[in-house]
């Protein structure tokens, strides 16, 4: 037996394999959506594995250009999910790294990179006190601690969120005023009285 010929045998067998489990098992998009109250905004990870199971890691926020805010380091604690979470759109608020790694985020993408088959968890962590302004974030290998949320690239990027991002309406967010049902009787009112001010005017 050619011990030579087995061990590079052996040594190629193990090099496939953590590639092929390197491939298919990471951390390759990143989203947000509105948290449920005001100042908050959640963000979800998401990797190409297919095991639902505990939360790994952390992600670390810090505003950047004029926007004060952190760094702040908060572990995951939405539990993973293999359902897409609401709010999620591609190419809006939810970002891929390309399908070379060493390229940086990319939140124009409509559509995952195709790496490994699509996405397939998605975990998540709630942030507060944000406002509307852009932020630097940090995952990496805080990410996951193991290969099914380590990110694919290194897990750096920059996100610019607008007041509809966050929760509440953030700092820019000027929503379209609504009547009350009061008000809205008033209106009426005052629209039926002009009505029939303008037609006596007519008729006389």
């Amino acid at each position: 037996m050619n011990v030579r010929r087995v061990l590079s045998k052996t040594l190629i067998a193990v090099v496939c394999t953590v590639c092929a489990s390197a491939a298919m098992a990471h951390t390759v998009s990143i989203g947000y959506v509105p948290g449920a109250n005001t100042g908050e905004v959640t963000f979800y990870t998401g990797s190409y594995h297919d095991d639902v199971g505990v939360n790994e890691g952390a992600l670390t926020l810090t505003g950047t250009g004029g926007t004060v805010y952190g760094p702040v380091t908060v572990n995951f604690n939405i539990p993973s999910v293999n359902v897409k979470p609401a709010g999620l759109i591609d190419g809006v608020n939810n970002c891929y790294w390309p399908q070379d790694s060493n390229l940086p985020l990319d939140c124009t993408l409509t559509q995952d990179p195709g790496i490994s088959g699509g996405v397939s968890i998605w975990q998540g962590v709630t942030f507060t006190g944000l406002k509307a302004g852009t932020y630097s974030f940090t995952c990496g290998q805080t990410c996951g601690t193991s290969a099914i949320f380590n990110s694919w690239a290194d897990g750096t990027g920059t996100v610019t969120l607008t007041g509809r991002d966050i929760g509440g309406g953030g700092a820019d967010y000027s929503p379209v005023p609504t009547l009350s049902g009061l008000g809205l009787v008033i209106l009426l009112a005052l629209t039926a009285l002009v009505a029939v001010v303008a037609g006596r005017r007519f008729l006389a």
